[in-house]
């Protein structure tokens, strides 16, 4: 998927669905997702996220955390309170305005746009935290997937940690069949008709059209070995877990340098 694709179909997640298209519950499709049941999610995770790495007396300081892929907010506003300061970062403009508009100032958090394939907005060692979960799975490409772990490690601070989910296993996609002809034909019909102006929002609800969602993945030993490259080390990564669509993921937690806690 071309990046200015990538771009506009989570323009539509963020207008149409974001709470599901961040958390893909088969019940909250359709505006569901009840929100107070929603952001908990993102407090279990967080204090999940901060404990494990306290076990390796990371981060050491609590400066700056970055929330890379943050939606509206969910592990962002979480972040907050334990960090001086915390950005959340989203490509979509339409779940920045949404992050912003649910948060209304409460946690601290800057939510902003992030329009770079780099994070060249932070100098080298300078985040405490960098937390990217259910994001690089989603990236067009391979190369942009490996690119965002390598300037990850570079922006973390000494003393620093990463966390990061990424899948190691993705499904086949369906074999030939009418299904999946179906599928393929609603979403190039669909993305004419956006490109044409139709609503994201009609399409969605009166169609059963999705704006599109990749998903790929990078086996263990390899996204190992990239975070190594990049002058990392992997601290821990969590057993495999399967979603109900058969993605296989892991969640890493790197600190910089090359060992040592």
């Amino acid at each position: 998927m071309p990046r200015d694709r990538h771009r506009a179909a989570w323009e539509d997640w963020g207008k149409v669905d974001p709470f599901w298209a961040v958390l893909s519950d088969p019940d909250a499709r359709h505006g569901r997702w009840d929100p107070e049941q929603f952001f908990a999610t993102g407090v279990d995770m967080v204090a999940t996220m901060l404990e494990h790495a306290g076990n390796y007396g990371r981060p050491r300081e609590h400066s700056t955390a970055v929330d890379f892929g943050c939606g509206v907010g969910r592990l962002t506003r979480a972040l907050a309170p334990h960090f001086e300061h915390t950005y959340g970062l989203d490509v979509a403009g339409a779940m920045i305005d949404e992050a912003r508009r649910l948060d209304a100032g409460a946690s601290g958090a800057a939510f902003e746009l992030h329009e770079h394939e780099d994070l060249q907005r932070f100098e080298s060692g300078s985040v405490d935290l960098l937390s990217c979960l259910l994001v690089l799975q989603h990236l067009p490409s391979r190369d942009a997937i490996e690119g965002y772990l390598r300037e990850f490690v570079r922006v973390l601070a000494d003393g620093g940690v990463a966390v990061v989910q990424l899948p190691v296993h993705v499904p086949e996609p369906l074999p030939r069949s009418t299904l999946r002809t179906k599928l393929q034909l609603r979403t190039r019909a669909g993305r004419a008709l956006r490109a044409l102006g139709v609503s994201p929002r009609f399409l969605y609800e009166r169609l059963g059209w999705r704006p599109e969602m990749r998903m790929s993945g990078i086996p263990y030993d390899e996204t190992v070995a990239v975070f190594a490259s990049a002058g990392a080390h992997l601290l821990d990564a969590s057993p495999e877990s399967t979603d109900p669509g058969g993605v296989v993921s892991r969640l890493y937690f790197v600190a910089p340098g090359s060992g040592g806690a």
